[in-house]
């Protein structure tokens, strides 16, 4: 297998001046041992990434895994109709305990924002826009899981994964509301301020995609899904795919994203939109509808209760960190006001 793959890729080492003696896949990079090093080589699958990972390295070199030059002096090479980078293999110093890892992750995600922030204005008929279109996709959502509900607890005898529908319903729908009031704060403040900030987001920012070398230097990897958006999609992006993952949450989710704040204040009318968009539980409604219309007959009724109480779970999870966040913010302005008064 060794041999196939060093003969594979041979081709696009010699661009690079390189010559593998063995290459090993890790997730989708291949870790390439040559006669000079070691080696991560990376396949670009969309020609637009190129230009993604080009605008990243350009505002964000020191924050970058750097990328090697061709022989032809270009940091990308073309071979059988794909391109490819390649960056050193970082190998990893010292781990920092994981509560200080995930505040660290935090601290350089607000510096990495701070780089390329930028102020736009928004016109009144987008806001309104966007607005009715979540309350409405909201609405519907709300409403398919409502009728499904009736039509369980109208059966003579439920399926396990329908009685766990039935038991997670009144929670869901809580979570629905709340996010509509989030929702409406956003919607009312920014129709004041008609801006909105932005920056060019990793796109997928998570543990997985920030490395610490022997020599301390902090790195993010893997910008091809990188873009111009709120600085809140990184934000969204880390805690939810950490509470889909693990159960259940710690505080130093929270204790990163106020470490965040502390570098990168949040405005009111954002934090009422990151609220919103993190509370609402769309993996609820999606797994439900998949299960009422689209039920795979080769997976079973047990893999399908599970699969939906780890999202009731992440659900959960979402929950504590907003409330945490909330009492954390109100506490900050309590004291506030109380040194004021004095």
């Amino acid at each position: 297998m060794n041999r196939e793959l060093l003969e594979l890729y041979r081709p696009i080492l010699q661009q690079y001046g390189l010559q593998a003696h063995r290459i090993d896949h890790v997730g989708k990079v291949k870790k390439v041992y040559t006669n000079v090093g070691v080696f991560a080589l990376k396949e670009i699958k969309h020609d637009r990434q190129i230009q993604t990972v080009q605008q990243a390295y350009s505002l964000y070199t020191k924050q970058s895994v750097p990328l090697y030059l061709s022989r032809q002096g270009t940091p990308f090479v073309f071979y059988q109709g794909q391109y490819y980078y390649l960056m050193p293999w970082i190998t990893q110093g010292t781990n920092p305990e994981r509560g200080e890892r995930i505040r660290s992750f935090f601290r350089d995600l607000a510096y990495l924002h701070r780089q390329s922030l930028k102020e736009v204005d928004v016109k009144e008929e987008e806001i309104t826009h966007y607005y009715e279109a979540r309350k409405s996709e909201w609405e519907k959502q709300r409403t398919f899981l409502q009728s499904y509900v009736e039509q369980c607890e109208h059966e003579w005898y439920m399926s396990p994964f329908q009685l766990q529908v039935c038991t997670y319903f009144h929670e869901t729908m809580q979570a629905y509301w709340f996010a509509e009031t989030q929702l409406e704060k956003w919607y009312e403040k920014i129709k004041e301020t008609k801006k909105w900030r932005m920056v060019f987001i990793h796109g997928n920012a998570s543990l997985s995609h920030y490395v610490h070398d022997e020599k301390g230097n902090r790195y993010f990897l893997s910008w091809e899904r990188a873009c111009w958006a709120s600085p809140l999609a990184d934000l969204f992006t880390s805690l939810y795919h950490h509470v889909r993952t693990s159960h259940p949450i710690g505080d130093e989710w929270i204790d990163g994203v106020v470490e965040y704040e502390q570098q990168l204040s949040i405005l009111d009318e954002e934090q009422a939109f990151f609220f919103s968009h993190l509370a609402q539980p769309d993996s609820m409604y999606r797994f439900v509808f998949q299960y009422a219309t689209e039920r795979q007959k080769e997976r079973s009724e047990r893999d399908y209760v599970s699969r939906l109480h780890r999202r009731y779970w992440a659900m959960k999870n979402i929950e504590y960190i907003v409330m945490r966040l909330i009492q954390i913010k109100e506490a900050k302005q309590a004291e506030e006001q109380s040194e004021v008064s004095l």
